[in-house]
């Protein structure tokens, strides 16, 4: 039986993925290294921006400056401030939803109340919004949703997770929860259905739309 919706943020609830790929791009392009958005996220989706840059700098002759990631951060920022947006069809889903809900995010709290202020989604979930901060391990290991889980004061058998990354689909299964894929952010791209299938994903979606007939 569902009983509560535990969400992944980026790229589930709001369209930042969609943002990080268009500008990471462009800022890798100053520097010499071109990179499609679709092809950026198919390598570095939920790689953490410093991983990423190391990688692009082991792989390629390109230099990045010792600031590339803060100043990517920073421009970040701007862009998360002007042009962050819901992703489609989630407000009306969460309104007739009629379950309780709640957010469990590898970012960082500030940026996760930040992004659900701009949008318009934070009283959806308020209080129950968590992050990777607040436990011992980042997903793939399932403690931000057992965190969840605890204090929605729901058994993790009866919670729904809706994921958009392997890692993310991962931590869901091992704590012990029916997880549902999702690929109608900004960023999708080819592959990824088949990785959140792989991962353990008993349903790929791609419309929130739809969200309350898979339950």
């Amino acid at each position: 039986m569902t009983a509560a919706l535990i969400f992944d943020l980026d790229g589930v609830l709001v369209d930042s993925e969609l943002l990080i790929g268009r500008e990471v791009c462009a800022a890798l392009a100053v520097h010499g290294y071109l990179l499609d958005p679709t092809d950026y996220h198919a390598k570095f989706h939920y790689v953490r921006l410093e991983r990423m840059a190391e990688t692009v700098t082991q792989e390629s002759e390109v230099f990045l400056p010792d600031d590339f990631v803060i100043q990517l951060r920073a421009r970040l920022d701007v862009v998360y401030a002007t042009d962050l947006s819901a992703v489609a069809g989630v407000e009306d889903m969460l309104r007739d939803l009629g379950l309780p809900v709640a957010v469990a995010s590898g970012s960082v709290p500030e940026g996760i109340d930040f992004k659900l202020k701009r949008t318009g989604l934070y009283d959806f979930f308020a209080p129950h919004v968590y992050s990777v901060s607040a436990v011992a391990n980042r997903k793939p290991a399932p403690d931000v949703f057992l965190l969840a889980a605890e204090r929605l004061g729901v058994a993790p058998e009866n919670c729904v997770v809706i994921e958009d990354a392997a890692p993310g689909v991962v931590a869901g299964v091992a704590a012990g929860m029916r997880v549902l894929g999702f690929t109608g952010g900004g960023h999708d791209y080819p592959a990824l259905a088949d990785k959140l299938r792989d991962a353990g994903a008993d349903i790929v979606f791609d419309d929130m739309r739809q969200l309350t007939a898979l339950l």
